[in-house]
């Protein structure tokens, strides 16, 4: 860099000596020499610069692009265990049989009954009203 400003000084000064009036003319009268020649100086150190611009441009090396290596950073797969909804299990109970107590007509009928002599004799009881209960379903 420091190579490179020193052209572009030295290509100014070279121009601005180029620009600077020579021998041919004479100087006019009323101080247009001293113009001309800060002039020409003006002339030659922007015409350096727009010289030593392009000079730069044209010497200077190319950037150099560098390329990072891709990295492939695998995601996580993030598994999520299924939501299970259970149905509430019904258990019906079985249906309790349901009883009414009923008078109940029971027909009369023989009876064996056994002696205190062990002997058996057969004895009538008579038909009557019994109260059962009775499944209703």
């Amino acid at each position: 860099m420091k190579k490179l400003v020193c052209l572009v000084a030295i290509i100014s000064l070279a121009c601005a000596a180029i620009a600077r009036p020579h021998g041919g003319m004479p100087p006019p009268r009323h101080g247009g020499h001293h113009l001309r020649h800060h002039g020409g100086i003006a002339a030659g150190i922007i015409g350096g610069a727009i010289v030593g611009g392009l000079l730069y441009d044209a010497l200077r090396p190319a950037p150099v692009v560098v390329s990072q290596p891709t990295v492939v950073v695998p995601q996580p797969v993030v598994v999520q265990p299924p939501v299970v909804v259970q149905q509430p299990v019904i258990v019906q109970q079985p249906a309790q049989p349901v009883y009414q107590v009923q008078n109940v007509w029971v027909a009369g009928r023989y009876v064996d009954q056994v002696q205190s002599n062990g002997t058996v004799v057969r004895v009538w009881q008579p038909g009557h009203y019994e109260q059962q209960k009775v499944l209703i379903n």
